[in-house]
């Protein structure tokens, strides 16, 4: 039982590095393709709130593309409800997008 419960624990903390690794390059690889294959446009905040324990500035933000609503939300302390801000789009994927200041930032 003792052997079980130690593969067990050794098997979740290889899910959890696995999913670490996977979410990170994802992100790279969205990164990529807003750097080298995107279109700006603006972006409209509709909400703005702040999240979780250390009171991050979210703004939450939609954009239009072919008739089609797309969204996503970027963290600053500046944010503002209505204001809208640069945002880049993967040209092939309009789902797969970031506030243009943060693609510059990374």
């Amino acid at each position: 039982m003792k052997l079980f419960s130690k593969l067990l624990s050794n098997l979740s903390w290889i899910i959890l590095l696995g999913l670490i690794i996977y979410f990170t390059i994802r992100n790279n690889s969205n990164i990529d393709k807003l750097k080298n294959e995107s279109v700006l446009t603006k972006a409209y905040l509709f909400e703005v709130k702040g999240v979780g324990s250390k009171g991050t500035i979210r703004g939450f933000y939609r954009f239009k593309v072919n008739n089609n609503y797309f969204e996503g939300f970027y963290d600053n302390d500046n944010l503002k409800k209505y204001d809208s801000i640069d945002i880049l789009y993967y040209i092939n994927d309009p789902k797969i997008n970031q506030a243009q200041k943060f693609v510059l930032e990374y």
